[in-house]
């Protein structure tokens, strides 16, 4: 016998079987109780909260011989058919592979057709937003005037997506995610009838995971079902989602806030070993640190409110530079770094996140009460510095000097335990050395939300140069493809010995300057600039 998936086995038959809709569910038993059924409906709502299945039942209690109070008999022929899905008066369309102009035209062709043995044929499109306008525009010539034996159900996780003409034409009923209440009845008593143990905390944890979707839910409880022979443990579902757990999380910010970055990073490669999302964790962190607003007796780090708030503003920024790279960890690690540093100020910390900045990133945090807040820098400016620095710097360019800073970078930067140079360290790690010379060195990175972390950290980075060499070595941080196409322009231009002028950045470095409220931050910025 073919095995059945769960949330097959167990989708609602009729309208007392539906978990957590009730308002939907008691509004359409009235109409049809009423005989007040309409021609069109959008159902809206998150994936896996029953739209379609209440659309399918809909369908079927309306043309239900032998329905009573709303509810189908479930013994009569048409019952029977439409519970196989072999009711041909029932038309499921899925509108993401069949969304162009010719399908909806084919409806058209057919809805003049009378039901083969119901009542009512029911079209049913799922994911109607990905209807293409023309789709859309055929559909809308349909919902104005529909015979009345035809009855349209759209279902949508993007309502914005979908025309208001098409809207305005629809009784719309938005569908909310299940409530875990809800969720966890309906999981217990799948669990009871197919003999499944399972943890309460992993249950909880798995209902969390799910997100409102109950079909998402059961889906879980299936594979997991499969995975632990039916004992599933907590653990097992750490598992299957790549989170981590409450015991590690806990251990993580204990070493955080205890300053223990070695401690911290062990973790992390922990977490990496075993596959972790690293995006999931760091959404399971604020929502540890939202439970300590919550539950202020829970408060081991002693932060305030605004600090918490504040960190969790810097969590979310890294969220999103992590789903623009590869390579996750390098950015979790830097996280890290900054998280222990915020812990560990003692001045107020004030933050201005900068809302209007596609590039998601958090103007400064600034550490002192007296210092004004550093206003958003013009990183046009900078990008015309870093052209002025990638001429004179391959003007001079050499072999030595390049291998020097690999060195540093590889060797110097890696062993230290530094806040600076961590997280200096985490820049730098997703960048590649290009060229140096005595006075300069080209880094470049195919990330450009990574660039403008890196304007931000640019005199931390010179000054740990001049520590380390002695002298005055600016940098120049550039887009990795750019790199490519101008690098070739002076790459010729030394094959055929043109002579490359050297170019003053003073004067950039004095509009960035200006364009910052003549911030003295930058005057050593200035200082490092000027070339020996």
């Amino acid at each position: 016998m073919i095995y059945q998936a769960l949330y097959r086995k167990y989708r609602p038959k009729n309208f007392n079987e539906v978990s957590g809709q009730e308002i939907i569910v008691q509004t359409l038993k009235n109409m049809i109780i009423n005989n007040k059924i309409t021609h069109a409906y959008l159902f809206i709502g998150p994936r896996g909260t029953g739209k379609t299945s209440i659309a399918k039942i809909f369908a079927k209690t309306i043309n239900c011989n032998n329905q009573k109070n709303g509810i189908s008999c479930e013994t009569c022929d048409i019952c029977n058919l439409s519970n196989n899905n072999e009711n041909i008066d029932i038309i499921e369309m899925d509108a993401a592979s069949n969304n162009g102009v010719d399908e909806i035209r084919e409806i058209r062709n057919h809805i003049t057709l009378l039901p083969s043995f119901s009542k009512y044929k029911v079209y049913i499109i799922d994911e109607v937003h990905m209807l293409s306008q023309g789709a859309f525009n055929a559909l809308l010539k349909t919902l104005e005037e529909p015979p009345k034996h035809v009855i349209f159900i759209l279902a949508t996780t993007e309502p914005q997506k979908v025309p208001l003409t098409i809207i305005s034409r629809c009784q719309c009923y938005e569908f909310k995610s299940i409530s875990k209440k809800n969720m966890k009845n309906k999981l217990l008593e799948i669990c009871e009838k197919e003999n499944i143990k399972i943890e309460d905390e992993a249950l909880n944890l798995l209902i969390e995971n799910s997100n409102g979707g109950m079909r998402d839910a059961i889906g879980m409880l299936d594979q997991l079902n499969s995975y632990t022979n039916g004992n599933i443990e907590l653990n097992s579902v750490l598992l299957l989602n790549n989170k981590i757990s409450k015991d590690d999380i806990n251990e993580l910010f204990k070493q955080i806030s205890n300053g223990n970055i070695k401690k911290c990073f062990e973790i992390s490669d922990k977490f990496e070993e075993n596959n972790k999302n690293y995006i999931l964790i760091c959404e399971d962190l604020i929502k540890y640190l939202k439970n300590i607003i919550i539950n202020s007796d829970e408060n081991h780090l002693n932060l305030k409110n605004n600090q918490i708030i504040n960190i969790v503003f810097i969590i979310n920024k890294y969220i999103n530079e992590m789903k623009n790279t590869n390579d996750k960890k390098i950015f979790f690690d830097l996280l890290i770094v900054e998280i222990i540093e915020k812990i560990n100020e003692k001045e107020k910390i004030s933050m201005s996140y900068d809302i209007n900045l596609n590039k998601n990133v958090t103007n400064t945090i600034e550490k002192s009460k007296n210092q004004p807040l550093k206003p958003k820098i013009n990183y046009e400016l900078y990008d015309k510095l870093m052209n002025i620095r990638l001429n004179n710097i391959l003007k001079d360019a050499d072999k030595i000097s390049i291998n020097n800073y690999k060195n540093y970078l590889n060797n110097t930067l890696k062993s230290s335990y530094d806040l600076d140079d961590l997280k200096i360290n985490n820049l730098l790690l997703d960048c590649t050395i290009k060229a140096g010379s005595k006075n300069g060195i080209i880094i470049t990175t195919s990330n450009d939300n990574l660039i403008y972390e890196l304007y931000d950290n640019i005199n931390i980075i010179e000054k740990k140069l001049f520590d380390n060499f002695n002298k005055n070595i600016v940098i120049c941080i550039y887009n990795e493809n750019k790199w490519n196409e101008t690098s070739e322009i002076y790459r010729n231009k030394l094959k055929n010995k043109e002579i490359i002028e050297y170019i003053d950045e003073k004067d950039i470095l004095n509009k960035i300057k200006k364009a910052t409220n003549n911030s003295t931050e930058f005057d050593e910025l200035i200082e490092i600039g000027e070339v020996n």
